[in-house]
């Protein structure tokens, strides 16, 4: 994705929207979360989704550099024990 969306601004903005979509997915569910008092109001939704995201992307890259899916596993743990520890 990074080589091919620097040279096609096509590419690039497509990546962009589908980023977005996801992100706007998690937030959607962290809010969710929210709401029903799953986690305090003290979360930040926006910044949580972002984080998940960045995580995840980064983990799935070195999934593919090491053949190994424990440092995806080792990002997504701290993020849900991240979103734990918001719980009231």
């Amino acid at each position: 994705m990074g080589e091919l969306s620097e040279r096609d601004p096509r590419s690039r903005q497509a990546f962009a929207a589908a980023f977005e979509r996801w992100h706007e997915a998690i937030r959607h569910g962290l809010e969710r979360m929210r709401e029903l008092g799953e986690i305090s109001a003290a979360a930040d939704p926006d910044s949580l989704a972002l984080a998940i995201l960045a995580v995840l992307e980064g983990g799935l890259l070195l999934t593919q550099i090491t053949r190994s899916t424990s440092r995806l596993e080792q990002g997504l743990d701290s993020m849900i024990d991240l979103i734990a520890s918001y719980r009231p």
